[in-house]
């Protein structure tokens, strides 16, 4: 079955939800129960297909409605190859949700303004026992704004939800809540697990709620049959802190630049601004690379961690007081051409046994290196002001020199060089341990001038090429 609603084009038609539509249904609290403006419902064995809503907006008029049960603008169940484009929302409860059972649907060029729970929503429902699953979404484009009022989360994306896709999207001027929550309810029993969920390009300004991005799995041992594995950033742009704790098996991060990354702790209170306690990345291998942020909080007990050419600058007396804060993980944790500097106190603390290997990287610019308590680890072709502290292992070819930061195309962390115009070269220049094209940083530059790096590896965070065109 096929149908479309709307025109088409920029929002041509207009639909409004009557005041008090929604009144009355807090107590009953069932789907049945719910007033929704469009609901696509199909089922399991009959799902609806080639659904079109184009060219609509929509009042949802949540601010008219009294003693309500979670209404929706649109909310989809049980529908495949679904589209949703140019449409916007405004003063819904929840915009849009592309519900239980769905797949292959796609919300493109759409707008939600003025949410007081959620925005946009990829859910499955499998946290209620149904077993349905919500694959293939795609939401390209589209825009989370203007939320004075919500204290939840512009997205969500939950509770068995498979290959989720965020692409070129954005949440803007939300004072109150978070921009995305990624994770399932903690449901005993039933099977819910999600996986395979990617933010790319999108950007995430004027935040105020507690985290930007969040996503975190429930705790094996209490919800064994409930997990969320495989979260993806890519080239995303946040301010707000971001959290993941586990176990989620797979984190990456990819490009980007990002205020605080909380890695390994739980979401903590509400009305604080600081993540909780430790809530360890059981069984997750973590990757950052390519990426900048102004604090890296990495609680090390489990999981393995990469951090491959990653420049940290904490913002000096704004910022927080370290620039990097390891906590446990032994050998957990490899740092590889990474920049840290601005710290007000450490560029790199370590406690509990932390003990990282640190290889052609520049701790320069805070006010000390390390801060070592009861932790070790190992540096090898660094860059270290101060020299090597004597609770670490000088592997070899570390140096206390200074690194000639200079000013270029995307900030002042590039290496000088004579090449580039500069007085005199960097000491790190051809100074790592392996050539540049052996770490994939043959292809980024560590000069002002923007050539790409050649020969053995500069030490340090290398920056794209300007003219870098991404897939």
């Amino acid at each position: 079955m096929a149908f479309s609603v709307g025109e088409g084009g920029a929002q041509t038609s207009k639909i409004k939800l009557a005041d008090g539509a929604a009144n009355g249904t807090r107590e009953q609290r069932t789907t049945a129960s719910q007033v929704h403006v469009i609901h696509v419902a199909g089922s399991r064995q009959h799902p609806l297909q080639e659904v079109r809503i184009l060219g609509l907006t929509i009042d949802a008029n949540i601010y008219r409605q009294d003693d309500y049960y979670n209404p929706r603008a649109i909310v989809a169940e049980y529908a495949q190859r679904m589209r949703v484009q140019d449409v916007k929302i405004i003063r819904p409860f929840v915009g849009l949700d592309f519900g239980a059972g769905s797949s292959h649907c796609e919300a493109r060029d759409c707008v939600i303004e003025d949410w007081t729970e959620d925005a946009f929503d990829a859910s499955g429902d499998a946290d209620k026992g149904s077993g349905a699953i919500t694959s293939h979404i795609r939401f390209v484009n589209c825009h989370a704004r203007n939320a004075p009022n919500s204290t939840g989360n512009a997205w969500e994306i939950e509770d068995g939800v498979r290959h989720v896709r965020v692409v070129d999207c954005s949440v803007s001027r939300v004072p109150r809540g978070n921009a995305f929550g990624i994770r399932n309810h903690w449901t005993a029993g039933p099977i819910d697990v999600s996986r395979d969920i990617e933010l790319r390009r999108v950007k995430i300004t004027e935040v105020g709620g507690k985290y930007g991005i969040y996503s975190h799995s429930a705790p094996r041992d209490q919800f064994p049959q409930n997990r969320l594995v495989g979260v993806r950033l890519v080239d995303v742009s946040c301010s707000a802190p971001v959290l993941f704790y586990g176990p989620l098996e797979r984190v990456d991060v990819v490009g980007g630049q990002f205020g605080a990354l909380h890695l390994g702790w739980d979401y903590g209170a509400k009305n604080r601004a600081q993540p909780g306690g430790p809530q360890p990345l059981t069984g997750t291998q973590v990757r950052i690379r390519n990426t900048r942020a102004t604090h890296i909080n990495l609680n090390a007990q489990a999981g393995r961690f990469t951090l491959q050419n990653v420049l940290v600058t904490a913002q000096g007396e704004r910022g927080p007081e370290h620039a990097v804060r390891i906590v446990g993980g032994a050998d957990r944790v490899r740092i590889v051409n990474c920049t840290v500097s601005g710290a007000r106190g450490a560029g790199i603390a370590l406690s509990q046994r932390a003990a990282p290997q640190i290889v052609n990287s520049i701790v320069w610019g805070n006010r000390i290196s390390f801060q070592v308590t009861d932790a070790g680890g190992t540096l090898s072709h660094c860059c270290v002001q101060g020299g090597v502290p004597a609770e670490m292992v000088d592997r070899r070819e570390n140096f206390n020199t200074d690194p000639l930061f200079s000013p270029g195309p995307h900030g002042v962390y590039y290496l000088a060089s004579t090449a580039a115009g500069q007085a005199k070269s960097s000491p790190c220049i051809d100074a790592g341990s392996e050539l540049a094209a052996f770490t994939g940083l043959d292809e980024w530059a560590t000069q002002s001038d923007g050539v790409n790096d050649t020969g053995r590896v500069d030490i340090g965070f290398h920056e794209r090429i300007s003219d870098r065109i991404n897939p």
